[in-house]
């Protein structure tokens, strides 16, 4: 239930935005769900999300927007941006080394491209990430929070699986630390036409009021 009231209260208020032009994509979805990243004693990682196949995170797409430069690639998308990668304590590498995030598996269709923190979108790069467009397969992260964008063409669940392992600049496992997997679950859905998600989204301010 929570899930659906998020589908329509988000997209009501994007209708009433008037983003029909947007130049960039806006982080529509809402609360933020973030990919736990942490090292144990024995410099093993591990990373943990709280979604499931059966509470996956929803891709929306909002007819009428289009986007401009490296952005455009989520034109006619469902996307989102609701998930983001964050350290989860204290994670040190080593010297000279990060922390890599690598593809294992994937559903067909599914697309990644570079974000970042969601109140800087104009600076996000939105280059191809995890495979997409050819792209390698495994990401070298900053460690800061950082909002990738997940984006598919078609309605439907998607999942994918990724290895966070340490490694060097050449994105090299080091020997000494021990890699975590974590899957990210998605489901893109359809967006309520722009007509009733007036009639929903004054239909939600009227009940707020009333309560």
């Amino acid at each position: 239930m929570t899930r659906i009231n998020n589908t329509v209260l988000i997209a009501s208020i994007a209708a009433l935005s008037g983003n029909a032009l947007a130049a960039l994509p806006t982080a529509h979805t809402w609360p933020m769900e973030h990919i736990m990243v942490s090292m144990d004693d024995t410099y093993t990682l591990h990373a943990h999300a709280n979604t499931s196949a059966a509470n996956p995170i929803e891709m929306l797409h909002f007819a009428g927007e289009t986007y401009e430069g490296n952005a455009s690639a989520l034109n006619d998308m469902y996307y989102t941006d609701q998930y983001g990668w964050i350290l989860d304590g204290i994670v040190d590498p080593g010297a000279g080394n990060s922390i890599w995030i690598e593809l294992v598996s994937q559903t067909d269709g599914l697309e990644t491209y570079e974000g970042g923190m969601r109140m800087m979108i104009g600076e996000q790069t939105f280059n191809p990430i995890f495979g997409t467009d050819s792209s390698a397969a495994n990401w070298q992260w900053s460690g800061m929070m950082t909002h990738n964008w997940y984006a598919a063409a078609q309605l439907g669940d998607y999942e994918a699986t990724y290895s966070i392992y340490v490694g060097d600049s050449a994105g090299n496992a080091v020997d000494g630390y021990s890699a975590g997997e974590v899957t990210l679950n998605f489901r893109a859905v359809p967006t309520p036409a722009p007509m009733a998600l007036l009639g929903l989204g004054s239909l939600v301010a009227t009940r707020r009021k009333r309560g």
